[in-house]
């Protein structure tokens, strides 16, 4: 998974009994290689503020906050723009036997959210906070008060003939 535009990765046996308070901020390198990831022409700044625990023998959970400023493009003007937002997250992570015992024991598989892997002993912060900004983002962004405009005519004796209406017409001659 080289071509992930962020990665820090934590080993799970390195988090103390009592938690961990971690924040991580990309640098400038990193949020242009996220903006070209998440295909927005810019990520200006990101900040998660993490707390990690330990869960059951060797699981781990993962809470806190993803904030960031990017320059999205306007559905409607087709004119960059900033905007702010936060997300909030919470994900447990547990080994792979872990897991499948989970989904084997789930009464109903609709409602139940398995934990995301451990991966050698280890997750990736830096994959979370990526997936955490992509869920923020607006998939159809737009500036503030601009509002979509349908086009409608006015006088349908003002409109241009539609080729189809021209073929029909000749259609209808002898």
């Amino acid at each position: 998974m080289t071509d992930l535009p962020y990665s820090q990765i934590l080993a799970v046996a390195d988090i103390p009994p009592q938690g961990l308070e971690l924040t991580l901020k990309p640098d400038a390198d990193v949020c242009a290689a996220m903006a070209r990831h998440l295909d927005i022409p810019a990520v200006s700044e990101v900040v998660a503020k993490l707390r990690l625990t330990q869960e059951k023998a060797d699981g781990a959970r993962v809470t806190g906050r993803v904030s960031a400023k990017v320059t999205q493009i306007s559905v409607v003007s087709l004119e960059p723009f900033e905007s702010s937002f936060s997300e909030e997250l919470d994900v447990r992570f547990a080994t792979a036997d872990i897991i499948a015992r989970e989904v084997a024991d789930a009464p109903d598989e609709s409602d139940f959210d398995p934990p995301d892997l451990i991966e050698n002993g280890s997750i990736d912060l830096g994959l979370l906070v990526t997936e955490f900004l992509a869920l923020g983002l607006d998939p159809y962004p737009r500036k503030d008060g601009e509002v979509f405009k349908a086009y409608q005519e006015s006088d349908p004796a003002e409109a241009p003939v539609s080729p189809f209406a021209a073929l029909a017409r000749l259609k209808d001659k002898p």
